[in-house]
């Protein structure tokens, strides 16, 4: 499963708004929300919360993969945010974060779930590409850049 099956164009959010971990939650849940990928964003937010209870998924870098499993859904969602001026995440090297991607899995998707959690984190290890996604201007061209970057892998 590639990034691109799971990651709508509309699930791009080129500036996020919210200067808190939980707004940037918020922001990122109610673009699956808006899309009807998901009929409750406080069930969303609760799963998503509860895997930041076990530790930070900010992994550095300027970047977090918050994720989680949630019942009552059987594909994958994901949402993209870039925020310019970073947010305090909690992130494991103390540093601002300014890219986002939220990973929602099915409750019993746990090879697949990992399999998907391990292409993001390899992407976004990459400092150029990262970089790359900071200059672009609107959420198309970030979101072409993600699954362009994806196909390499």
């Amino acid at each position: 499963m590639r990034i691109e099956d799971i990651l709508l164009e509309n699930c791009v959010i080129s500036e996020i708004q919210s200067k808190t971990k939980k707004g940037v939650l918020n922001e990122l849940i109610g673009v699956l929300k808006e899309a009807n990928l998901i009929s409750s964003a406080q069930d969303a937010l609760r799963v998503i919360e509860e895997r930041e209870k076990f530790g930070s998924t900010g992994i550095g870098d300027g970047v977090a993969i918050p994720h989680g499993k949630m019942k009552g859904i059987d594909t994958f969602l994901c949402a993209f945010g870039r925020s310019p001026d970073g947010i305090d995440f909690d992130a494991v090297d103390k540093k601002p974060v300014h890219l986002f991607f939220l990973l929602i899995a099915p409750e019993n998707s746990v090879s697949i779930h990992l399999k998907l959690l391990s292409r993001i984190t390899k992407i976004l290890r990459d400092s150029l590409f990262r970089k790359k996604l900071m200059e672009l201007k609107s959420a198309h061209e970030i979101y072409l850049h993600i699954i362009e970057e994806d196909k390499k892998i």
